[in-house]
């Protein structure tokens, strides 16, 4: 009698041992054939903690204390199905098996995957030590190569020829000349006095400065730095030399914070009395920058 669904027994009522193998035994979880037939059994009689059996469904339910809620039947995941380096065995269940097959390209610690076209991946095997990630030269993978060597930034730039310098006057240095220039920092005619801080190179910068004065040995030599011809940011004194034969040498040094787009000079002042004139050549009146990083 599986399925005999719910009974209510009075007192007086003679149990039989088929209503024990069904109605008690097998009441534990009723069996019903629909969700009807379990309504018309159980009306009057429901409560919390019930459950039953549907036969049409073969759903398992249990009821909450305001309806019957499923515990047993399948859920509505009919399939998984896989993507780009994902595979799944029993799709459609009853347990479905999902695997990261692109771990099979895998073979050595240190592997990479990149793609190679649209859904599909390689493997780049590990490099050596001291080797740096790189694209290679047709752009289209990356690669394990050597590590580039730094690159300089920056130049320095020199008198070709003697310029005066006026007494008790603040003078920029031109520099009609280059040693070397890696990012068009100067400019030999325009604005040659000039070093200008080129696009993308903003920093700090090391600033170097020489420059050899006739000999005089009267009054006192300045050298500044100067950022964008008004704001000071280097300036240093030295005593003319004693004796009247020995030319005195102006060597200001720094390391300054510059944007791209600063321009820095070199100004020279001397307070001899009279004009003095710079000598000239890469060794002694020269300005140099050299970019140590951001």
């Amino acid at each position: 009698m599986a399925g005999a669904g719910y009974k209510l027994f009075n007192t007086g009522d003679v149990l039989t041992a088929a209503q024990v193998n069904t109605y008690l035994n097998e009441q534990t979880v009723m069996v019903f054939a629909n969700s009807t037939a379990r309504t018309t059994a159980l009306s009057g009689v429901l409560a919390e903690g019930m459950m039953s059996y549907l036969q049409d469904t073969n759903a398992v339910e249990v009821y909450n204390g305001t309806s019957w809620v499923n515990v047993g039947n399948a859920g509505d995941i009919t399939e998984v199905q896989a993507g780009v380096g994902i595979s799944i065995a029993s799709g459609t269940g009853p347990i479905p098996v999902i695997t990261n097959s692109s771990t099979d390209l895998i073979t050595t610690a240190g592997d990479l995957l990149y793609g190679t076209a649209a859904d599909t991946m390689a493997r780049l095997g590990i490099g050596t030590a001291g080797q740096v990630l790189k694209v290679n030269s047709g752009a289209t993978a990356p690669e394990w190569g050597a590590a580039g060597a730094a690159s300089f930034v920056g130049c320095r730039v020199f008198k070709n020829a003697v310029q005066t310098i006026s007494n008790a006057t603040l003078t920029d240095l031109t520099f009609a000349a280059e040693s070397y220039d890696t990012d068009g920092f100067h400019d030999n005619v325009t604005n040659n006095e000039r070093i200008t801080i080129p696009s993308g190179k903003g920093g700090k910068y090391l600033l170097v400065g020489v420059c050899e004065l006739a000999p005089n040995a009267t009054g006192r030599r300045q050298a500044v730095f100067k950022k964008n011809g008004t704001t000071v940011i280097h300036e240093a004194y030295i005593e003319a030399v004693s004796a009247a034969t020995i030319e005195t040498t102006l060597n200001p040094v720094g390391v300054f914070d510059l944007v791209a787009g600063d321009y820095v000079t070199f100004q020279v002042r001397q307070d001899s009395g009279g004009n003095l004139n710079t000598n000239s050549g890469t060794a002694v009146v020269s300005f140099a920058a050299s970019y140590l990083g951001a």
